[in-house]
């Protein structure tokens, strides 16, 4: 599963915990239990995890998380280049009225290839 949302103006330190609990929000709906998650923002890892305490503004988010996953996941970082498909889909949410969720067929073509280098652990670069 992979969904795509406009969060509205802002800035990526509010943006990536608000993705991050929609993600899990939507597996919990489902059914789907998480046991890892990557994320490119480190500022948010090490937030999640207890090495930096998190500003106000995204804290209650953070705990809201904290509530929808086992305390065994484990949440690491990714660099941006090796996380390609929540690049894409990160931008193809600006185009989106709500909250679209995908799954493997379904992709936006413009998400496709990002999902394929993904699975082959490739990095992906974004043109300059």
């Amino acid at each position: 599963m992979a969904f795509s949302s406009s969060s509205g103006t802002g800035n990526s330190a509010k943006a990536e915990p608000k993705a991050m609990h929609l993600g899990l929000r939507l597996c919990t709906e489902r059914g789907l239990s998480i046991s890892s998650m990557e994320l490119d923002s480190l500022f948010i890892v090490s937030c999640f995890n207890d090495l930096w305490d998190p500003p106000w503004a995204i804290e209650y988010i953070l705990r809201g998380c904290q509530n929808l996953i086992s305390p065994n996941a484990s949440i690491s970082h990714v660099f941006r280049e090796g996380n390609g498909l929540a690049d894409r889909l990160a931008a193809h949410g600006h185009t989106c009225q709500g909250i679209t969720t995908f799954d493997r067929d379904s992709l936006p073509s413009t998400c496709f290839v990002a999902y394929q280098v993904d699975l082959l652990g490739q990095p992906q670069y974004r043109p300059p």
